[in-house]
């Protein structure tokens, strides 16, 4: 890991703990032991450092996505699946940063920021509307909505996760329960998900008929 991966990694841990607000630079600088010139050489400022954890943390998925888009050997239904499943596991791997960003979204105080962080967000976006379009296009889905689709998908899992207490209560929890380290709900998600995107995508009609003519 070279020093400017060190110094993004430490910046995310130290946000998600922090705070935006309550981190500094110089407590940046001293977790990953480096020096404040080599942090501004390298992002000029914290918010810059902020935007460059977004999309460090963003690049993974993108990539993933990206190779789904070109990959011919699953069906659309099945590239869905990885995204439902590829989600959550980003969002139970770093729930605290996962927090920040989105209380980050809800400000008006940082314009800038929040513009260039929802920017970095949606570029994923594109791979997930080609899929959709793909299995549109083959007579596999049914011809939906794709902004609200996803926004439908992404919803459901930030809704029920972004709030703990909210959570809790609509799963009818005990305020002992902590979302993050049930293995048991991140299963049911991705089961609820999995249903409700074959529910509602597949064109049953278009498949009993390619089913006939094999």
């Amino acid at each position: 890991m070279d020093k400017r991966e060190t110094i993004i990694t430490t910046a995310m841990n130290l946000f998600g703990q922090k705070g935006f607000e309550g981190t500094s630079v110089r407590d940046i600088a001293a977790g990953a032991d480096v020096n404040l010139a080599m942090i501004n050489y390298y992002f000029g400022s914290k918010e810059n450092l902020f935007e460059s954890v977004v999309e460090y943390k963003a690049s993974y998925l993108k990539g993933v996505f990206a190779e789904l888009v070109n990959n011919t050997s699953l069906a659309p239904i099945e590239k869905i699946d990885i995204v439902i499943d590829s989600y959550i596991d980003r969002m139970f791997q770093n729930p605290q940063f996962h927090h920040l960003l989105h209380r980050e979204l809800s400000l008006e105080h940082r314009p800038q920021m929040k513009e260039a962080i929802a920017e970095i967000l949606l570029r994923n976006f594109v791979s997930l509307k080609a899929i959709l379009q793909s299995g549109i296009d083959s007579g596999e889905f049914n011809a939906v909505d794709i902004e609200l689709t996803l926004a439908t998908l992404i919803g459901t899992i930030n809704h029920l996760l972004l709030s703990g207490i909210m959570c809790r209560k609509i799963l009818q929890k005990s305020k002992n329960f902590n979302p993050y380290q049930s293995k048991k709900l991140k299963e049911r998600i991705s089961e609820h998900l999995k249903k409700l995107m074959r529910a509602y995508l597949l064109n049953t009609i278009s498949i009993k008929k390619n089913k006939k003519n094999t």
